[in-house]
């Protein structure tokens, strides 16, 4: 096995003095055993076409997970998730419509002004999280970089063609919208 020599690089020098902490191992093992679920649930909360009833049952679930560990770290981790949820206003609403579309509220109290019932039959299949949308940044970065200003609006219809082939169905309706 190749050894890195902490002469190299002070980063190799403070990683080899973590490592070799005496506290590594149960710190590993702790983090592992109370949060080696969330790898699985932060992909569940990223898939696409998830009903916006099991995005927030797998919410739920990591809130009531995280409630169970004890400790102090734990107890930090469950109040830094606690005060997201909290101060997350979309998340509330969006625990306002579900209640509706399952049938457990029939007031639409509370909600914005804007909202129908008719725009809450498409939040069924809302992601909770803004993944889509952070990807989709990352996608069209290149296209609106310095070195695209000539692009005319043909070509950036083009471009985003090519670039969302590999969208769904509804979503490409939704592009088709926007482009023409």
């Amino acid at each position: 096995m190749e050894h890195f020599d902490s002469n190299d690089a002070v980063s190799i020098k403070e990683s080899q003095a973590l490592l070799n902490e005496i506290s590594m191992e149960p710190n590993l093992t702790f983090i592992h055993s109370n949060y080696g679920f969330l790898p699985s649930i932060i992909t569940k909360l990223e898939s696409q076409g998830v009903s916006l009833t099991d995005s927030v049952a797998t919410v739920m679930f990591t809130k009531n997970k995280l409630d169970e560990v004890v400790g102090d770290v734990g107890m930090k981790v469950k109040t830094k998730f606690n005060q997201v949820l909290e101060k997350n206003d979309g998340f509330a609403i969006i625990l306002k419509i579900l209640k509706i579309l399952n049938g457990e509220s029939s007031s639409m109290d509370s909600l914005p002004e804007d909202l129908t019932g008719n725009d809450l039959t498409f939040y069924k299949y809302a992601p909770v999280t803004s993944t889509d949308v952070e990807r989709s940044f990352s996608r069209y970065k290149t296209i609106l970089a310095d070195n695209r200003r000539s692009f005319d609006i043909e070509n950036i219809k083009k471009t985003l063609v090519v670039q969302c082939n590999n969208l769904s169905g509804e979503k490409k309706i939704i592009l088709k919208l926007f482009l023409y």
